[in-house]
């Protein structure tokens, strides 16, 4: 079982990590992939996969399933970050309107715990507080297991979709998915397609199974984890 990520619990080893890295520099996000992300928005696909990941959790009784908060109007959203620069797209609005959130030990897909509005401003200020974290603000926080993190783009030039950036403490970060529509359709296909499966309370993988779905849905992205040939 995957534990949710607490800054209580983890603020002293991040803290050691990012020493050690000593990391600068910017996240990605070119022109191409801004046009991709957008390209690749689908509303009704996004929606369709948050509905088949809710349904994998019920039918495996998880306990996630009850556990996914109310979601909030768009208005609502679009308020909270009235003043800031970073502003959530519709892939955002969406999401978060729809649930915001989870409070279960099981992650919401693929070992990532789902953050809501809330939690995802409050990560996203932290890193930017740490003098020795290389946050770039033009990302928000949306999936994250300790130290490790899957961020929506925000910034400027967005549109109704954006990158989706992968940052983990000891590497350097990098464009994991085309947009959050192609991640949760990535996700919501390996579950529903028994590349993750949920057994004595916890998800288990097969990493072919899964890199072959993911290549179906996130053109130009690179795969973050190791393939055996034979798989």
């Amino acid at each position: 079982m995957w534990p949710k990520s607490a800054h209580g619990k983890t603020a002293a080893a991040i803290f050691a990590l990012v020493t050690l890295c000593g990391c600068e520099g910017e996240f990605p996000a070119s022109s191409a992939q801004l046009r991709a992300a957008d390209a690749a928005y689908d509303s009704s696909a996004l929606r369709r996969s948050l509905g088949d990941i809710e349904a994998w959790h019920q039918k495996n009784n998880t306990g996630l399933a009850d556990s996914l908060r109310a979601g909030i109007p768009v208005s609502s959203i679009e308020k909270v970050f009235s003043k800031m620069d970073c502003q959530p797209n519709e892939e955002l609005k969406a999401l978060w309107s729809w649930r915001n959130g989870e409070d279960s030990y099981a992650p919401f897909v693929w070992y990532r715990d789902f953050l809501s509005l809330e939690e995802a401003q409050s990560e996203y200020n932290w890193l930017l507080l740490n003098p020795l974290r290389r946050w770039d603000p033009n990302y928000l926080p949306l999936f994250t297991f300790e130290g490790e993190w899957y961020a929506v783009y925000c910034g400027p030039n967005r549109g109704k979709a954006g990158p989706i950036v992968h940052f983990f403490l000891e590497e350097e970060p990098i464009i994991s998915n085309t947009n959050l529509t192609t991640y949760l359709v990535t996700m919501a296909e390996a579950l529903n397609s028994g590349a993750v499966t949920w057994k004595n309370g916890a998800m288990v993988e097969d990493i072919g199974a899964i890199h072959r779905i993911y290549r179906k849905h996130n053109s130009n992205t690179r795969f973050l984890y190791y393939v055996p040939k034979d798989t």
